[in-house]
């Protein structure tokens, strides 16, 4: 089941990878010489940035998890020491802590 769950994270590390490549390379295609369309590239300059960031945030959370699950600790919550429910890392597998050190 571990080395399942790494091959997971790995290849959605390798899919977040390549979106922040296709962010890249959108920024570096240059921009328009059109002020209107300067205004509009700029409102999607932030969306790229703010997808970008997601997805360095995801990336090292998955690297974090997959770490975790070398060592023995994956699953295991960081503040109490019992086990997260498989529910929980169903829906949020970098999950850290169970769901009621959470609340």
């Amino acid at each position: 089941m571990s080395e399942q769950l790494k091959r997971q994270f790995t290849q959605r590390i390798i899919e977040l990878q390549q979106r922040i490549d296709s962010i890249h390379k959108d920024f570096a295609g240059g921009r328009d010489a059109d002020w209107a369309e300067q205004a509009g590239e700029r409102e999607n300059d932030e969306v790229l940035n703010a997808l970008e960031s997601e997805a360095k945030v995801e990336i090292q959370q998955l690297s974090n998890a997959i770490m975790r699950i070398d060592n023995g600790h994956y699953g295991i919550c960081q503040q109490c020491g019992d086990e997260i429910a498989e529910q929980r890392l169903a829906v949020q597998p970098a999950a850290l802590t169970c769901i009621q050190c959470a609340q």
